[in-house]
This record gives C-alpha cells, sequence and structure tokens, in this order.
C-alpha cells in the first residue's frame, strides 16, 4: 500500500536521484583522460568504499552478514548485481565508443518499459492522466526515433535491462543501503579487474588535474547518492509513476546542456523534449488530485 506520505517521499527522492544522474556528464569532463572502463571500475571501488562507510556509521554491518549468510537473499544479490553493473558499465563505455546515441534513445524508451511493467506484472490500472502522460511520451520517443533513426543492442540494453532488476528489488524488500552494499561487495573482484587491465594498457589511473583521487571519490559519492536515492523512490513510488518520473533526467540533462556547457538543440528535440516535460507533468498532476483525494495506491 502506497500512501500519499509514501509517494511524496518517492517524488522527492526520484527527482534529487535524476538531478545528481543529470550532473554526473557534466562532472566527467574533470575526470578527464580515463577511459570508460577505468571509470567504471573506480566508479564499483568508490562506491563499495561509500557503501562500507554508511553501514559502519549506521550500524548495520551484523545486518549485511546476515543478508548475505541467507540462501534467498544471496541468490537474488547475485542476480541484481550483475544487472545492475551493466548499466553502470555501458553508462561510461556507450559515449566513448560511438553509441551515445543508442544509449539515450534506450533511456527514452526505458520509462515505457517501466510503465508496462507495472502494468503488466505487478497489475497496475493506470488512470486517466497516466495514460495520457505515456501516450505524450510515446509521440515523443517517436520524434527522436523519426530524428536519429537509431536502435541498435545498446538500446535494447538500456530499455529492458532496468525493469528485471527492479522486479527482483521489489520482490526482496530490505532496506535499500543493505541492498546496495551487499551489491557493491560482490562486485569488488570486477572493480579491481577493470582497473587492472585498464592500467595494464597503459592508461591513466588518475585525472590529469590537482586532487585527482578526491575528483575520483567525487564521482563515487555522487553515484552512491543518486543510486539510493533511485532505488529508494522505487520502492514508494508504483512502477508506472517510478518509470515516466525517468523522463525528469533527460529534461534535466538537457538543461545542463543548454544552460552549463553552452550546447544547442534542434526544432524535432525541442519538440521532443517538451512532450516529456509535459508527461511528467500529467503524472504529477495526477498525483497531485489524488493526494487531495487522500486516496493510497494499492500494489503487490
Amino acid at each position: 500500500m502506497i500512501t500519499p506520505k509514501t509517494e511524496w517521499q518517492g517524488y522527492a527522492f526520484s527527482v534529487s536521484a535524476c538531478t545528481l544522474f543529470a550532473l554526473i556528464p557534466w562532472y566527467l569532463q574533470f575526470l578527464s583522460p580515463l577511459s570508460g572502463h577505468m571509470l567504471f571500475g573506480h566508479r564499483l571501488l568508490s562506491q563499495l568504499f561509500c557503501a562500507v562507510i554508511i553501514i559502519v556509521v549506521t550500524g548495520q554491518t551484523r545486518a549485511l552478514a546476515t543478508c548475505l549468510r541467507s540462501p534467498r537473499q544471496l541468490v537474488i544479490f547475485l542476480l541484481t548485481a550483475p544487472l545492475i553493473a551493466v548499466q553502470w558499465w555501458l553508462f561510461f563505455w556507450a559515449p566513448v565508443s560511438g553509441f551515445t546515441v543508442d544509449m539515450a534513445m534506450g533511456y527514452f524508451l526505458l520509462p515505457l518499459t517501466m510503465a508496462f511493467t507495472g502494468k503488466f506484472v505487478f497489475g497496475e490500472q493506470m488512470r486517466p492522466l497516466q495514460w495520457l502522460a505515456l501516450l505524450v511520451a510515446i509521440a515523443g520517443v517517436g520524434i527522436e526515433f523519426r530524428s536519429t533513426g537509431t536502435f541498435s543492442w545498446v538500446t535494447l540494453l538500456v530499455c529492458l535491462g532496468y525493469p528485471p532488476y527492479f522486479i527482483l528489488r521489489r520482490r526482496l524488500p530490505l532496506d535499500t543501503r543493505l541492498n546496495f552494499a551487499a551489491e557493491n561487495l560482490l562486485l569488488l573482484p570486477v572493480g579491481l579487474i577493470f582497473v587492472y587491465m585498464a592500467a595494464s594498457n597503459g592508461e591513466q589511473l588518475v585525472p590529469d588535474r590537482s586532487y585527482g583521487l578526491v575528483w575520483l571519490f567525487g564521482a563515487g559519492v555522487i553515484g552512491t547518492v543518486a543510486m539510493l536515492m533511485f532505488v529508494a523512490a522505487s520502492s514508494r513510488l508504483s512502477f508506472t509513476v517510478f518509470g515516466l518520473l525517468g523522463y525528469l533526467e533527460p529534461v534535466l540533462l538537457m538543461a545542463v546542456a543548454l544552460f552549463v556547457l553552452g550546447e544547442s538543440i534542434s526544432n524535432e528535440q525541442a519538440v521532443s523534449y517538451a512532450m516529456f516535460s509535459a508527461a511528467v507533468g500529467f503524472v504529477i498532476a495526477d498525483s497531485y488530485l489524488r493526494w487531495k483525494r487522500n486516496t493510497p495506491v494499492t500494489v503487490r
């Protein structure tokens, strides 16, 4: 049962997470000239460091050990860890490998696949404003696809890779911090391997600037806080709302590109982003009307 108060918290977490995720591409300029593989390895290591600090400070070390000793929970962690690791890797690999547009198309489709997951996997009933948001978003994605004509395995991996992760997370209603720590602990060997392989190829270990390690750790902190908020939002919102709110991220990315990086967009992009903004607006309006009626949302 999702109460109006719980949903309000979910909105706050989702907006905060999308804002931080939108800032990551801007932050990456301070980590030049590290490769995508090196950045991915450093992200896993720095996130684990942050997770350990959080677990120790909050006194959850025993709880984490208990989770990892539970066969059922360990199996789910062994499934969710690689699912999310692939997405983190792709986020750094795609831009430096010529798949930026393919990845962007995947993120445009992701809120739709999340919304359909809510309807067909969890049996969520979509209300008129939510249907309107979905249709407007589909139109926006259609404009983006017409403009770019891009669709590849990268696109599919993004839009189809996240729903199974969040389905499994919902099947294991565990504290977000414990989940995050367990996944990053299991991914420690992966992080070490990526850093070692990149370093063996003669790649730089730290950015070309003063306090390079501090900048790297800062990226880990941003990724940690953003992911914790993102997962916290997923447990407080219906899949439909959580999915469609995902359009906040590309809208905020566009704002960063326009007003921070000084980039420009085409007229078609302006129309599609306006549609994504409208979709988010319809979702918020629907929630606001339910909040006024104090109507809870039933989820399973």
